[in-house]
Order: structure tokens, then C-alpha cells, then sequence
């Protein structure tokens, strides 16, 4: 299935400033050129290419050279291969495998049968399962306590994933990659340029899809399902020319949820029901044609409904919307308005606190601190209302469970 795919406007998600690196030697490139300009009208050919050799050299440093596996993620978590594991259930010989491996392995195959995963299957309906298992078996790794994590140990690779259930993005990324080898389905770990994130691409029927299992992590919504490379390069990069290209959308759910509604003053009540649905993104398709004015139209109230959900704490629905942007229609039929939605505010929270004991808490602390002057002076708390009250030491996960969007340049930790 072929499919063009473009952005027609902006991205609409704040801006997302990567970290530089480096930048010395731009500036002394620019002293060398200023110096060139100034003395001739040319750079001689020995000083050209003198200069290019410097620069090919900076970037190298700069930019190594690009692999998959051996990599580290926010400076603790790696990326290791997993295919002895694979090749060892596909061939029936474990005759090379460790003891470790023997265990990931048995434990492998019972998930696969927990799976309810066939060889009359697709491959699609096989990743599907996988994908539908791993959302909903596995946590994330991020303990209450920072000094005394969730998991006991291996959160980055198939074995500690699959004996604790509990993982970083590398756990996850790795685990599904060998779920996928193990069916014989072509599959790759990406990891972003600033490496402090890794997910996976995936060939299904031919085309590539990118799935991030680690971010729908908990509610399985498949926000993150078989996204193309310019849905998810809203708010990652990494190295395009390295990674195969993400272009087909025909296995994606939001594309598979499309909704066709007769103008742009329709999208709000289209949303809506996405959302009652509890779906994790949907695109909506529009019979009016789109010029660039009504493009912008539309961004505005998509903006203005994210605006709406993040000042107010409505049950059941979104934080927020994730992103927006537009993209070609792969059947050629104008422009389609994508919109992702990736947490939803239901009574579980991160936590995992009883009503009985979050009802004891605001007891606690509404007694200790009721009474207290506003220091704008425009009255008391009587009640401890924790409306009026800003948690300033909300941690980033927190945050981003919240809806929040950071900058690579704030964002330290593997997520």
C-alpha cells in the first residue's frame, strides 16, 4: 500500500528544542569563512579542503556512527540483541543458550500461549496479540521510592521483563523485537538521537510501522500502534537514514477508527465520541475541501480543546491531547486531521492508592493545614482545598502522566 504522507501545517505541539552539541566548531567554521571573505573574494582549494576534512571529523565526533544494538540508553539501560533466543524457538535447538536464556525462553513461550497466538494468524493479528499482552501484563519501572526500584533487576532485557513485569522503554523495545523474531517477523529497536528513549519499527506485509509500547504502557489505547515516521517524529527524532522509513498507515488504528464528518466545525463533537470510546487517536476526514485557512481552523480547535482538558480534571477523559497534524489521505481523498490521545484520567492512578486511603490523606491534610493565609491576601483556606494548592515538586513521570511535554534538553532519564 502506497502512501504519501506530509504535514500540511506547522506542528501545532510546542517545540521541541534538541540539545546541542558541539557548537565550537561551527563558530570557528564561521571565523574561517569571515577570515576568506574578508581577505579574498575565494578560499583557496587547499584551505577548502582543509575545512571540509576538519568539519567531516567534528561530525563524526559529534555524531557516531549509527547501530542498533550496543547501545546505551540514558546512560544505564543497553540494547542487546536477543536473536540466539529466537533462532533457539524456531529451530528447537537450545543446545547454545544459557541458563538465562533457557529461562527467558520457557518464559517467552508461555506468554506466546497465554497470547492465544496461532500460526493461522496474520502477522498483524500476531503483533496485535503481542502488543495487546505486553500493554496489559507489564508495568513500567518507576518505584515510589527512587533508591529502592520496582524491579529487582534486568528492567532493560526479556528476562527480568518477563520473570518481574516490570520494565524501562529498553525492556519493553527488546522484549517485543524477540516476540516478533520468535514469529518470524522482521523487527528493529530505534532509539532517539538524544538516546534517552528507544522503541520499535516493524515490518508488517511489507511496510514498516513504528510501535512504542512503553508509552501506551497501561492502557493499551494504541496511540503508539504502527504510527508512521511523521506521526511520531511530533515529538522524537533519530536517524532517518540509518532506521527504515515508517510510511503506510493501512495498519494503523487510528487510521482504521477514520471518522468522515461534513466540515471542520464537526471536529469537536468527532473528538468527543473518539474520546467516549476511550480511543488512543483517531483521524478525521472532511467531505468540505481543505485550503490552508481552514487547516488553521482546525488547529485552533483542536488547540482550544486541549486547553480545555488540561484545565480541568474530567474524569474519564484525556489529560490532554497528544498531538495533532495534518497528512495526505493514502486513498487520495484530500487531507486527514490526526489527533492522538494517549492518558486518560480514570480512578486508578500511578500510586495505586485505595479511595479508602486517599480519603484518609485529604482528612490528614486538611486538618494540618486549614487556616492558612493566602499570601495574595485575598482570604483563607478554610477547608485545605487542594485546588488552590500547586504541587511544585511534581516528578517528570508524573507530569508526563499529566499530559506535560518536555524538551530533550529537560527529559534525563530513559522513558
Amino acid at each position: 500500500m502506497e502512501t504519501y504522507e506530509s504535514v500540511k501545517s506547522n506542528p501545532v505541539q510546542p517545540e521541541q528544542k534538541e540539545k546541542k552539541k558541539g557548537g565550537a566548531w561551527k563558530g570557528i567554521v564561521a571565523v574561517i569563512l569571515a577570515a576568506g571573505v574578508v581577505g579574498s573574494t575565494t578560499i583557496s582549494a587547499f584551505n577548502l579542503v582543509t575545512l571540509k576534512s576538519y568539519i567531516a571529523e567534528q561530525k563524526k565526533e559529534e555524531n557516531p556512527e549509527t547501530t542498533e544494538d550496543y547501545v546505551k540508553i540514558a546512560d544505564n539501560y543497553e540494547i542487546k540483541p536477543t536473536t540466539n533466543i529466537s533462532d533457539a524457538y524456531k529451530s528447537g535447538d537450545t543446545s547454545k543458550l544459557t541458563d538465562k536464556e533457557k529461562e527467558t525462553l520457557d518464559m517467552a513461550k508461555k506468554a506466546i500461549k497465554d497470547m492465544k497466538i496461532t500460526d493461522s494468524m496474520s502477522d498483524f493479528e500476531k503483533e496485535k496479540a503481542v502488543y495487546d499482552w505486553m500493554t496489559k501484563k507489564l508495568q513500567q519501572d518507576s518505584g515510589a521510592l527512587t533508591v529502592i526500584p520496582s524491579t529487582q533487576e534486568d528492567c532493560d532485557n526479556p528476562y527480568g521483563v518477563l520473570k518481574y513485569h516490570n520494565a524501562v522503554c529498553v525492556g519493553y523495545a527488546t522484549t517485543f523485537r524477540m516476540f516478533m523474531q520468535m514469529m518470524g517477523i522482521e523487527c528493529k529497536v530505534e532509539h532517539n538521537t538524544e538516546k534517552f528513549h528507544s522503541w520499535d519499527v516493524v515490518k508488517i506485509d511489507g511496510d514498516w510501522y513504528i510501535t512504542d509500547i512503553y508509552s501506551d504502557a497501561g492502557n493499551g489505547n494504541y496511540a503508539n500502534f504502527n504510527v508512521t515516521d511523521a506521526m511520531y517524529g511530533q515529538s522524537q527524532s533519530w536517524d532517518r537514514d540509518y532506521f527504515p522509513a515508517a510510511n503506510s498507515l493501512k495498519y494503523n488504528m487510528a487510521y482504521q477508527n477514520k471518522k468522515t464528518v461534513d466540515s471542520i466545525y464537526d471536529l469537536p463533537k468527532a473528538l468527543r465520541a473518539a474520546m467516549d470510546k476511550k480511543l488512543g487517536g483517531v483521524m478525521v476526514a472532511f467531505k468540505e475541501d481543505i485550503t490552508e485557512e481552514k487547516a488553521q481552523v482546525a488547529n485552533a480547535i483542536a488547540s482550544s480543546i486541549d486547553n480545555f482538558l488540561m484545565s480541568g480534571n474530567y474524569k474519564d477523559m484525556p489529560y490532554s491531547l497528544g498531538t495533532y497534524n495534518w497528512i495526505q489521505d493514502p486513498d487520495g481523498k484530500g487531507y486527514l486531521f490526526n489527533v492522538t490521545m494517549p492518558g486518560y484520567n480514570t480512578d486508578n492512578t500511578s500510586q495505586n492508592i485505595s479511595e479508602k486511603e486517599q480519603k484518609k490523606i485529604d482528612k490528614a491534610v486538611q486538618k494540618a493545614f486549614q487556616g492558612l493565609e493566602s499570601a495574595n491576601g485575598d482570604g483563607m483556606m478554610m477547608d485545605g482545598a487542594s485546588a488552590d494548592i500547586e504541587n511544585k515538586d511534581m516528578t517528570m513521570d508524573n507530569a508526563a502522566q499529566n499530559g506535560a511535554t518536555f524538551s530533550t534538553e529537560e527529559t534525563v532519564e530513559a522513558r
